[in-house]
C-alpha cells in the first residue's frame, strides 16, 4: 500500500519487514562469528607462555629504569611535544591524531586533577559542545541493533546541561572513584556502536581507575552524572561511583608510600578476614593503601562513598596468593612480560568497554603497575619515551625490520596511531608481538577468523600487528 507502512512482526528469532511503499528492507541476522584459535598460524604452544620469552632474554632482570628515572619520565611526558623529525629527517607531526582524540575528550598528557583550582566556564562549554556535537553527528545503533533516533539522542544531550555552566570560571570539587568505572562522551551508559552488529561501544572514552583522583566540574540535569577531569580524560562518569572530599585528604589517601598494586585483570577486596563477604575489586594497575601483611593475606585500606556522598575509607582484605605487589613492581623485562601474559587470552574491549581493555588500555593498565603513567592512546604510549622510531606508514618493511634490530622483549612498542603492540622477540627469523587484537585474518582455506583478545602472533599476521602498518617504533629506556 502506497504511502502506508505495514509492519510484519513474525516472532523475536525471525526478520521484522518494513514496507514504506517505495522500498523495503530487511535487516539480515549477523553471519556467524568464528574465532581463531589460540595457537594462531606461525605460532606455537610454548610462545603463549611467558617463560619462553624471558629465555630468550640475555639478562632479564636488569633493572631498565630505576623508580627515580620512571618519575623523571613521567615528567617529561607531561610536557612531550607533538612535532618531532621522522628516521629520514622529515617532519613528523601527531596533532591530527591528538586533535581526534581531544575531541571526544581522551588527552595526551598526563595530568593531576587535584591540582585544577578553577576552570574556564568557556572551554569547559566549549569541551561538552564539541562531545554533544560529535554524539549527535554520528549515525549509531543502539543495543538492539537499530539506528538510535534523534529525540532519543536529544535527550541524552538535554541531559548535559550545558546551559547551567556558570558565565564565570568554575569552581572544581574533587573526588575519588570508589568502583572501577568507565568514561563516557555523554552521559549515556547502554552501548551504542558505529555498525548494528557491533563489537565497539562508541560512546566508550576509556576506564577511570578505582582510587584514581578527578576534579567535578560539572553534573548532568538528573543529577546522576559528573563531568571530570580525570588524570588523562575529560568524560562523564556515573556519579555514585565517585566520593566527594577535600583534596588534601584525597592526596593523602593516593598518595601514601604504603599500598598494592593489582597485576593480573582483577583483584577483589574483602570485608572480613576470612574473605566470606565481597566489596569491590581494583583492577590492573590500580592501587590500594596497605596497611598490614601476614601469611593468610593483606589488610587494605580502600575508599568508599558514604550515603551522603562523601569520601572516607574502610578496612577490606585482600588474599595472600591474590596478583598483587607490594609497591610498584621493578621495571625488568621479566616483569613486564609476566605482568602482560596474565592477560593472554581476555576478550576485546574497545576503549575499554566491558570492563576489559583494547590495545592501549592494555598497555597502560601493564605500565602502571611499574608506576609508568602514560595517555590512554596508542599516539600517546608510543611517544612516551626519548626513543622513538618514527617513518612513513609505506615505509619498505625490510627497512622497518631494520630499524627493529636490536630491540628486546618487553620494553619495546611498536604501532600507529591507531594500534600498539609489544614487542616480545625474534624466533627462526621470524618477529613476534603480543596485544590486545581487535582484528581478523583469513586462514589457509580464505575463511575469516577473528581473534578480538589478548594474543601472541607474529609481525606478518593480518591486522594493525603487521609490520606493514607500522610508522613508530618505541623503547622506554634511559
Amino acid at each position: 500500500m502506497a504511502g502506508k507502512a505495514t509492519v510484519f512482526v513474525l516472532c523475536a528469532t525471525m526478520l521484522l519487514a518494513v514496507t514504506d511503499g517505495s522500498a523495503q528492507s530487511r535487516r539480515e541476522p549477523p553471519q556467524e562469528r568464528k574465532s581463531a584459535p589460540r595457537i594462531v598460524p606461525r605460532t606455537t604452544a610454548e610462545m603463549q607462555t611467558p617463560g619462553f620469552w624471558i629465555s630468550r632474554i640475555k639478562n632479564p632482570d636488569r633493572v631498565i629504569l630505576t623508580p627515580d628515572q620512571i618519575i623523571e619520565l613521567n615528567e617529561k611526558n607531561k610536557r612531550r611535544g607533538t612535532t618531532f623529525t621522522d628516521v629520514f629527517g622529515n617532519p613528523y607531526s601527531i596533532d591530527d591524531v591528538l586533535e581526534s582524540r581531544d575531541s571526544i575528550g581522551i588527552m595526551y598528557h598526563v595530568e593531576d586533577p587535584l591540582a585544577y583550582t578553577s576552570f574556564s566556564s568557556d572551554s569547559l562549554t566549549f569541551r561538552i559542545e564539541r562531545q554533544n556535537t560529535w554524539f549527535r553527528e554520528s549515525k549509531l545503533f543502539d543495543r538492539r541493533g537499530m539506528v538510535m533516533e534523534d529525540d532519543v539522542k536529544q535527550e541524552i544531550l538535554d541531559n548535559t546541561d550545558v546551559s547551567s555552566i556558570p558565565r564565570r570560571n568554575v569552581k572544581p570539587r574533587y573526588g575519588i572513584v570508589v568502583r572501577h568505572t568507565l568514561g563516557r562522551i555523554v552521559p549515556y551508559e547502554l552501548p551504542a556502536g558505529r555498525r548494528s552488529a557491533y563489537i565497539t561501544d562508541s560512546v566508550q572514552a576509556g576506564m577511570v581507575d578505582f582510587g584514581q583522583p578527578v576534579a567535578i566540574l560539572h553534573v548532568s540535569n538528573d543529577g546522576r552524572w559528573y563531568y571530570v577531569r580525570s588524570e588523562m580524560s575529560f568524560v562523564w562518569v556515573k556519579a555514585d561511583h565517585v566520593a566527594l572530599g577535600d583534596p588534601d585528604v584525597i592526596r593523602d589517601y593516593i598518595e601514601s608510600p604504603d599500598f598494592i598494586v593489582a597485576t593480573c585483570h582483577k583483584v577483589p577486596i574483602y570485608a572480613n578476614r576470612d574473605f566470606s563477604v565481597y566489596m569491590t575489586d581494583f583492577y590492573m594497575g590500580a592501587r590500594v593503601k596497605l596497611d598490614d601483611m601476614a601469611d593468610d593475606g593483606y589488610r587494605v585500606t580502600y575508599p568508599y562513598r558514604k550515603p551522603d556522598g562523601s569520601f572516607d575509607t574502610a578496612t577490606g582484605w585482600v588474599k595472600a596468593d591474590a596478583g598483587v605487589h607490594k609497591g610498584f613492581q621493578s621495571f625488568t623485562q621479566r616483569n613486564i612480560i609476566n605482568t602482560i601474559f596474565t592477560l593472554l587470552y581476555r576478550p576485546y574491549g574497545w576503549a575499554d568497554s566491558w570492563d576489559e581493555r583494547d590495545c592501549c588500555g592494555t598497555l597502560r593498565t601493564v605500565f602502571r603497575t611499574f608506576g609508568i603513567y602514560t595517555g590512554r592512546w596508542t599516539t600517546h604510549q608510543l611517544h612516551a619515551s626519548d626513543h622513538v622510531i618514527m617513518f612513513p606508514r609505506d615505509t619498505p618493511n625490510e627497512k622497518k625490520y631494520e630499524f627493529l634490530g636490536g630491540c628486546e622483549g618487553g620494553n619495546c612498542l611498536v604501532g600507529n596511531g591507531g594500534h600498539i603492540s609489544m614487542y616480545l622477540g625474534e624466533v627462526d627469523g621470524r618477529h613476534y608481538v603480543i596485544h590486545q587484537s581487535g582484528y581478523s585474518y583469513n586462514d589457509e582455506n580464505g575463511e575469516r577468523l577473528n581473534v578480538r583478545r589478548v594474543n601472541v602472533n607474529d609481525t606478518e599476521l593480518e591486522g594493525g600487528s603487521n609490520i606493514g602498518q607500522w610508522t613508530e617504533i618505541t623503547t622506554l629506556k634511559p
